[in-house]
């Protein structure tokens, strides 16, 4: 395996790494470090990598020791038990193995491509980080912030209910 066919393991397992981490550290910016971290890690030693279908355990057992890695550095942090650890990297790969995260991208872009125009600007608006949050948002669209809260609120709701329909369809 080369450094390429690591990275693209490394994107396609992106999501579950980081609900490892996230789960383990409990705080985003502290998984978002711990994940960069972790993803170095997993490049710089890809050579160790035998089989592409070991990938996510592998790089579970990166995350788990960077994980500990950073409690130990942050001593004001209690730390999850390793055990509990173990345990959440375990449910990672069943979940991974019974449904990709790519799975779930592709319905839920599926999704937001169908939504109605208005509806997918106000998501997007919220969420891929241009806005400077619902308070901005809702001045800029001249609206209350519980009004843009309570559609997008319901705009979720479609959307999970959408992605539930597409993914039972492909099972």
């Amino acid at each position: 395996m080369d450094q390429a066919h690591i990275a693209q393991l490394l994107m396609r397992h992106r999501t579950a790494l980081y609900a490892y981490v996230l789960a383990g550290v409990r705080n985003h910016a502290d998984a978002e470090d711990v994940l960069q971290n972790v993803s170095l890690a997993v490049v710089q030693s890809y050579e160790q990598l035998r089989d592409a279908d070991a990938f996510l355990p592998w790089s579970l057992e990166i995350a788990r020791r960077r994980m500990l890695e950073h409690y130990r550095r942050a001593k004001r942090l209690q730390p999850l038990d390793p055990e509990l650890l173990t345990q959440l990297a375990e449910a990672a790969v069943r979940v991974e193995a019974r449904q990709p995260a790519s799975t779930h991208q592709a319905a839920l872009q599926t999704c937001l491509e169908g939504l109605p125009p208005t509806s997918r600007d106000l998501m997007l608006g919220r969420y891929e980080g241009s806005s400077g949050g619902v308070a901005e948002l809702a001045a800029r669209l001249q609206r209350t912030v519980q009004s843009v809260y309570a559609q997008i609120k319901r705009i979720k709701v479609a959307l999970r209910e959408c992605v539930e329909r597409r993914l039972a369809a492909e099972t």
